[in-house]
């Protein structure tokens, strides 16, 4: 061929590339149809039109994720944290991962925690016992046959302050709810819409699988934002799951639609629970009395009992 012809074809050639509306009429003038593998997209942007059809996949599992959730003025802010979550998750960024996904649970039960009814259900009833009776076969498990005397105070206020040595069961009711702390916040939400203030003995095990890997996640959020120094208990937590994070992804993924679920199911029961509660009669959560087995020296007794200052 001869060397102005070639010099033609490398300056249409050029100007296909540089004019669409050029390469258009071309194509259509020598009958070329044109297809996804004839059209030659530098690998900037073929990446970023990957990114965009990844996340609006990713906002589309957002949307269906919540498309049900009963709280509409968070759903906006749930989205976005999911979304933000998953990009992390395919980034392999832990730590980002944790925090999008704690963001979620954090916003759900701070919304839970502004109801006034949940706030009159626990303030009249961290004193009744924690458990209810199994019901017999093909029975409603009633929520007015408590039994034992482990309170509900006990359940989600074990351990006691380390600076006055009071029980924290003793001291957290007198705390408004607004005001728990935020891990004190999530154990509430999921004794009273996950379990619908009617766990069995039975259920401890669950309960503190569940409770556990959400204090996980509570723990994970701050891996890599943390500015204080890490407690040993955190150093350990992280430590625990940062070597089986690809495992962990997973459980705390699972853990978020199990919280979910529990707040779906328990908002429509949450009115017939603040209708037995308005049948009690508030019960005041004290400290119990020393254990005495025979005699007791009576500077003992007088330690045991003298009123902390």
């Amino acid at each position: 061929m001869e060397e102005n012809k070639k010099a033609a074809i490398e300056k249409i050639y050029l100007l296909t590339k540089q004019d669409a509306e050029f390469d258009e009429e071309l194509r259509k003038k020598l009958g070329i149809t044109s297809s996804a593998s004839s059209v030659i997209i530098d690998d900037e942007r073929l990446s970023q039109i990957y990114e965009y059809c990844i996340e609006k996949i990713i906002r589309k599992q957002a949307e269906e994720f919540y498309t049900d959730f009963p709280l509409n003025d968070i759903i906006p802010s749930l989205i976005d944290d999911y979304a933000r979550m998953e990009t992390f998750h395919r980034k392999d960024n832990f730590g980002d991962f944790c925090l999008a996904l704690y963001q979620q649970i954090e916003c759900m039960t701070n919304k839970l925690c502004e109801s006034s009814i949940l706030s009159e259900i626990t303030d009249k009833m961290w004193g009744y016992e924690a458990y209810v009776k199994s019901a017999e076969s093909g029975k409603e498990i009633d929520i007015r046959e408590r039994i034992g005397t482990y309170r509900i105070a006990d359940l989600l206020f074990p351990g006691e302050n380390n600076k006055t040595r009071v029980l924290n069961a003793v001291e957290k009711p007198k705390i408004s709810l607004q005001n728990q702390y935020a891990y004190d916040k999530i154990k509430i939400i999921v004794y009273f819409y996950g379990y619908g203030a009617k766990m069995k003995s039975s259920d401890y095990d669950g309960f503190r699988e569940i409770t556990g890997l959400l204090y996980d996640i509570y723990q994970c959020r701050n891996m890599n934002h943390r500015g204080n120094t890490p407690t040993p208990w955190e150093k350990e937590t992280s430590k625990r799951v940062e070597l089986l994070k690809s495992f962990y992804y997973f459980k705390f993924l699972g853990v978020l639609a199990q919280y979910v679920d529990m707040i779906k199911s328990g908002i429509r029961i949450i009115p017939d629970i603040a209708n037995y509660a308005k049948t009690l009669s508030k019960r005041k959560v004290e400290m119990s009395g020393p254990k005495i087995v025979g005699k007791m020296d009576v500077a003992e007794l007088d330690r045991l009992t003298k009123k902390k200052k």
